[in-house]
């Protein structure tokens, strides 16, 4: 789990201030923490703020800010590159690295966090990579979904 960098946070959250009044909108908050590179799950936030914010709710200070961070970079991580592996080779029923990107989608839709057919299909697309019969080669999904959507950044 990635160490709480205040100095990190403090930047990022100036990034989702888009009125400049040194606050922003408490539904972004996840956002931001992720953008440090904290790993929760909606569910570990949540229960972290002590309620499910909608955009307009409610505008944070930094300062409000920065203990709910503190926390959810300590959060134990929703999962590993070992798990995610162990996940998907149950559906590997031929040993070869790859799985049918239904199987993807349907892991994605029914299992933990619970994503719509649309958000399925969308990380299906930028990640697997799927090729003419159907099928991903998992590690590299699982490789390319934990980089982020922005990778590239990583090595700048």
């Amino acid at each position: 789990m990635p160490k709480a960098d205040s100095s990190l946070a403090k930047d990022r959250f100036k990034l989702w201030d888009d009125d400049a009044e040194e606050k922003i909108d408490a539904a972004a908050m996840a956002d931001v923490a992720r953008a440090c590179g904290c790993k929760f799950t909606q569910e570990q936030f949540n229960k972290i703020c002590g309620a499910e914010y909608k955009p307009g709710d409610k505008k944070v200070t930094v300062e409000e800010f920065l203990p709910i961070y503190e926390k959810l970079c300590s959060e134990k991580s929703p999962g590993n590159k070992f798990d995610f592996l162990e996940g998907l080779r149950v559906f590997d029923q031929d040993n070869v690295g790859k799985v049918m990107s239904a199987e993807i989608k349907h892991v994605l839709m029914a299992l933990g966090e619970r994503l719509n057919s649309d958000q399925a299909e969308e990380i299906i697309e930028h990640a697997g990579k799927a090729d003419e019969e159907g099928m991903v080669k998992y590690e590299d999904f699982i490789n390319r979904v934990l980089a982020g959507p922005f990778p590239e950044e990583e090595n700048d």
